[in-house]
């Protein structure tokens, strides 16, 4: 197959990866001048200070380990990897930069795609398209913005490079989530006084948890275990781990009194800096008043100096797409009206958490088995069901855990072990801390989280054993893949704790 990626950022190097290995002939569309989306420098879509808040153990792809020993890598180290992995696999060949993609339409049984590199525009043929552009790039602002000749500095949070430029300013940073809080943490010291705009308290969590990274303290099915512990036990599962961190996090007056369990932002200072006094949290932003003070939902109001919206980003722009509709992505990535287009971004509806590389990885080699056959999608009928289940409101925003997806779609793709045949294999992998290169189908180990000790990790094994046919039980039973005791305890199971092996997981909010 001939196959268009647009996107040289994680999604479409491991798109193209893939592609090329399966022997298809790729073609990557990138607008910048290297590879990297936001983790590239040079393309202003990180802030200078951001680091992974996925540790080395789990950002990586899973054939390609980091070439450096920081446990949180950095934007340049990220880079660094990035275009490590494109040269090592033959991707870098393939990418057309300062190409831009203006216009995707199918032709007859061909997508032709049209993109402009300079003045200069081509367009070329191809079976089937993968677009990977990324969705961290169309900053949310406010309908009224204050002039320039008001004296009050307004940035994005995709303006913001670094804290020097503020310097002895009064500065308010407005969002919740994890730019709004890496901007104020650093500003402290460097601007004269750094207020934060909070409308929802979220749950913040260090990047070592006691001495443990944050995305190792629990397997896959560990973090589904979690799920049956109350949000309170939670809180004193996570006060007991680090009692200095809680006990900041409570003088700050931001603990959540409700989340969900694995909805974790990641900061290690924000939460101290806080109950410091360092920061003053102010309410939700509401608005401008033309003269550039900042109006909140409580009617008070404040003039600064310098206001940094952090507000999130808007849904990903496909105008170059004809006649699409997002709304029509089966499983958020297939488009159901034409199978020969997939979107390979993390859904527009959700509040994603969890690391981007693996996660990328399985869903373009599951795009990829559908496009070879291997994956049957289901009729289109079907599919038009799901989405129109599934796809309805794509502002009704959701929890979304990539770890627990990347094993949902390596079992789809079938690059994962089948638990039906290789049940040992699998529980390897899921009952594991979130190792990248421990997702394959077959050579698992059992790598046991520090923390799974909390979790019924033995009912959770019965539970998943459940949802397999006992025929097929029977069959592991007698290739002593499972023992009798696990047999039995599987045939008990009550139907409303079955377990799927795809681990699926509560997502509303």
């Amino acid at each position: 197959m001939r196959i268009a990626i647009v996107g040289a950022g994680p999604a479409g190097l491991t798109s193209a990866k893939q592609a090329l290995a399966e022997g298809h002939e790729v073609t990557v569309y990138e607008s910048t001048d290297d590879v990297g989306g936001i983790w590239n420098p040079g393309a202003g879509g990180a802030y200078e200070s951001v680091r992974m808040q996925s540790s080395r153990l789990s950002f990586p792809f899973s054939d390609h380990p980091p070439p450096f020993d920081d446990d949180f890598p950095t934007l340049r180290q990220v880079h660094q990897y990035l275009r490590g992995y494109a040269e090592r696999f033959g991707v870098l060949p393939l990418v057309r930069f300062g190409s831009r993609v203006t216009r995707m339409v199918k032709d007859g049984a061909e997508w032709s795609v049209t993109a402009e590199t300079g003045a200069a525009a081509s367009t070329g043929a191809y079976d089937a398209v993968m677009v990977a552009s990324g969705e961290l790039w169309l900053p949310r602002m406010p309908e009224f913005l204050p002039a320039p000749s008001t004296g009050v500095r307004v940035l994005s949070a995709k303006d913001y490079r670094s804290p020097g430029a503020l310097a002895g300013a009064k500065v308010l940073v407005v969002g919740g989530g994890v730019s709004g809080a890496d901007i104020a943490s650093e500003l402290v010291g460097v601007a004269t006084t750094v207020k934060w705009s909070v409308r929802h308290r979220q749950l913040f969590l260090p990047r070592m948890c006691g001495h443990v990274y944050n995305d190792e303290l629990f397997s896959y099915v560990g973090r589904v275990g979690v799920e049956d512990m109350s949000y309170a036990a939670w809180l004193d599962f996570l006060g007991e781990l680090m009692p200095e961190y809680f006990a900041a996090y409570r003088a700050s007056g931001l603990l959540p009194d409700e989340g969900f369990h694995h909805a974790v932002h990641i900061n290690d200072t924000i939460i101290p800096a806080v109950a410091a006094g360092s920061i003053e949290v102010r309410p939700a932003f509401d608005r401008f008043e033309p003269d550039g003070t900042v109006v909140f939902t409580d009617a008070s109001r404040e003039r600064y100096d310098a206001v940094v919206l952090c507000l999130g980003y808007g849904l990903p722009d496909y105008s170059f797409l004809a006649d699409f509709r997002r709304e029509d992505l089966y499983e958020h990535h297939v488009y159901w009206r034409d199978s020969s287009l997939a979107v390979v971004n993390t859904p527009v509806d959700t509040e994603a958490f969890g690391t981007a590389c693996p996660y990328f990885e399985a869903i373009a080699g599951w795009v990829l088995s559908v496009w070879s056959g291997k994956t049957e999608l289901p009729a289109p009928a079907a599919m038009a069901s799901w989405c129109e289940q599934h796809m309805g409101d794509l502002q009704d925003r959701r929890y979304f855990d990539c770890w627990l997806w990347t094993v949902r779609l390596g079992l789809e793709s079938a690059t994962l072990p089948d638990p039906a045949t290789a049940f040992t294999d699998y529980w390897n992998v899921v009952a594991s801390v979130t190792a990248p290169d421990n997702l394959r189908p077959t050579g698992a180990i059992a790598r046991p989280a520090p923390y799974d000790k909390i979790v019924d990790l033995v009912g959770l094994k019965h539970r998943v054993l459940a949802s397999l046919a006992p025929r097929v039980r029977d069959r592991l039973l007698n290739d002593g893949q499972i023992t009798s005791g696990e047999h039995r305890a599987a045939a008990a199971v009550p139907p409303d704790r079955v377990l799927a092996p795809s681990l699926p997981y509560r997502e509303r909010r």
